[in-house]
């Protein structure tokens, strides 16, 4: 799954908690972890009027449920525009 497919779905699982119904914006971030592979992480970025502690928390158990379900593929979009676009030899 894509970083914005996966933010989406992970966001989606957040925002579908008592109390995290307003959280705004999480990260996923690509990890190499030693002599596993590739795998994902996420961040809470903005807990919008969601208590940050609440959301941070929910954040976690939801990541912990879907990571091993759940593949990246391809970088970040980021990334993408960054190096299509920020390309100083170009």
């Amino acid at each position: 799954m894509t970083h914005q497919e996966l933010s989406t779905k992970v966001l989606a699982a957040v925002r579908a908690h008592r109390g995290c119904e307003l959280v705004k914006e999480i990260a996923i971030t690509s990890v190499e972890i030693v002599e596993t592979g590739t795998s994902w992480h996420a961040s809470l970025v903005d807990s919008g009027a969601a208590d940050p502690q609440l959301a941070a928390s929910v954040l976690r158990q939801v990541s912990e449920e879907l990571e091993p379900m759940f593949a990246l593929v391809g970088p970040p979009v980021a990334e993408e525009r960054h190096d299509k676009t920020c390309d100083p030899s170009r």
